[in-house]
């Protein structure tokens, strides 16, 4: 069964921040992380000299550690609507998936989007 789990607009001040963690289904395969580059002070209004880091972390045990699942860096500039990332899950039961997104440049970044498991 999918799930989607909504990542909210906020604005993300240069550094490192963590959101989720979030539970995976036992029968979810993989996962499709998107942002929407185009909200007020996203990454298309912004230059190439500020970016965002984004990282998909998965536990199964229950977040005592994380292994990275896909990661990718989204640079500023209009580049489309949306930046994307797909990678599928490693098996097992009770896992929890994280997503942790680092700005790095001169501005911060607004950000919104979804993280969906199928």
């Amino acid at each position: 069964m999918a799930s989607t789990f909504i990542i909210p607009l906020t604005t993300l001040p240069v550094g490192t921040r963590n959101l989720g963690p979030a539970a995976a289904g036992d029968a979810e395969r993989s996962i499709l992380l998107t942002i929407d580059r185009t909200v007020a002070g996203g990454l298309n209004s912004l230059t190439p000299a500020s970016e965002v880091q984004a990282d998909v972390m998965q536990s199964g045990d229950s977040g005592v550690t994380w292994r990275l699942q896909v990661g990718g860096t989204m640079p500023g500039g209009v580049l489309g609507n949306s930046s994307t990332l797909r990678v599928d899950l490693f098996p097992g039961m009770a896992r929890l998936l994280r997503v942790t997104l680092t700005v790095s440049g001169p501005s911060p970044v607004a950000v919104a989007g979804s993280l969906v498991t199928t």
